[in-house]
């Protein structure tokens, strides 16, 4: 008995489960250092702990969405802490309750009203509202700085200008780590993601080896994949900053993520192969015209999408080139869908 290969394999290649950081999710609700008492020291201390527990969060598989809002969370996180503590300074420093009212008043409760609900809607998997409080989120943010260079202006002292510049410069050091942290966590989350992706690529293969089909092809789209994933791991492993971390996040894609020409694409390069793979298994089963002239479409299909994806190179898709690939891949697996039900057919 022969196995079907039909659309489903597309959400097969694409469907790769992310996961999330449910231990940095705790540790970031814990935000102690938001008293006004030693605010640098214990933030400091709270992004010296996380630093020490992303690399070795054990992840559960949560879905893509759920893994995206956790790495922005994250990242979310050390902003949020480099304003509200340097607020906390402004405060301290100024040590003037009238001066600092509306940041003691307004501003900190809004940044931590907002930053509550980031969590949230992290926790919820909600990515539209997510977006939404981001963006008030960085409005109040915006407000809350406008409002401590009034107040630092207000006071007029250089001991506090002297003091802020002082701790200005370790808070930086210190949200300079904590971004760093945060993107060698979404530089992981990409090394996993991909190598679940060979994973299921090479089961599919496996599978249709075992029914006849030549998957050499297919077979060496993963293994150059894989090739280039284990560079790209090297790469994001040997960074030292967040500048080299960067430039290997850029250095390769393997779908379609990459404004730089270092795109695999390789949920379409691997969907043409397999179709190629089942459609020539399927050709010799029925000699008869209309099976015959069903083999025909779906090759003209698949080539179709070949020269299309062909034309995209290592690019990002421009204008309609995506739908011309994936309308294709579609079309031939709609047809050798029903080869084999007209194969299956005939044996029953």
């Amino acid at each position: 008995m022969t196995t079907h290969l039909n659309v489903s394999f597309i959400s097969y290649i694409l469907g790769v489960n992310f996961v999330s950081e449910q231990s940095c999710v705790m540790l970031y609700k814990q935000k102690k250092y938001r008293t006004t008492m030693n605010s640098t020291v214990k933030y400091s201390a709270f992004i010296a702990s996380l630093i020490l527990v992303m690399p070795y969060v054990a992840f559960a598989d949560q879905g893509t969405q759920s893994q995206t809002l956790q790495v922005q969370l994250a990242s979310v996180t050390c902003t949020d802490n480099y304003n509200t503590t340097y607020l906390n300074d402004v405060v301290n420093a100024i040590n003037n309750p009238t001066i600092t009212s509306t940041i003691t008043t307004t501003d900190i409760p809004k940044l931590n009203a907002d930053f509550a609900a980031l969590q949230a809607d992290a926790t919820a998997n909600n990515a539209a509202q997510f977006k939404i409080d981001s963006q008030k989120f960085t409005s109040d943010q915006r407000t809350a700085n406008l409002d401590a260079v009034t107040a630092i202006k207000a006071v007029h002292s250089t001991t506090v200008n002297s003091t802020l510049k002082s701790e200005t410069s370790q808070l930086q050091s210190t949200e300079k780590s904590c971004l760093f942290a945060a993107k060698q966590q979404k530089a992981q989350v990409k090394v996993q993601t991909y190598t679940k992706a060979i994973t299921n690529a090479q089961n599919l293969s496996n599978k249709l080896t075992t029914h006849g089909a030549n998957t050499g092809a297919l077979n060496q789209t993963i293994a150059n994949a894989n090739s280039q994933i284990q560079a790209f791991q090297t790469a994001v492993n040997n960074a030292q900053n967040s500048t080299q971390l960067q430039a290997a996040l850029n250095s390769f894609c393997l779908y379609n993520g990459c404004k730089t020409a270092n795109n695999f694409h390789f949920a379409a390069n691997a969907a043409i192969q397999a179709d190629q793979a089942k459609l020539n298994a399927l050709a010799g089963k029925n000699t008869t015209s209309t099976f015959q002239a069903l083999v025909g479409q779906a090759q003209s299909d698949i080539t179709n999408a070949q020269t299309a994806l062909t034309q995209v190179g290592a690019n990002q898709y421009q204008g309609t080139q995506s739908s011309a690939v994936w309308n294709n891949i579609k079309a031939a697996a709609d047809v050798i869908h029903q080869l084999q039900q007209i194969v299956n057919h005939k044996h029953h």
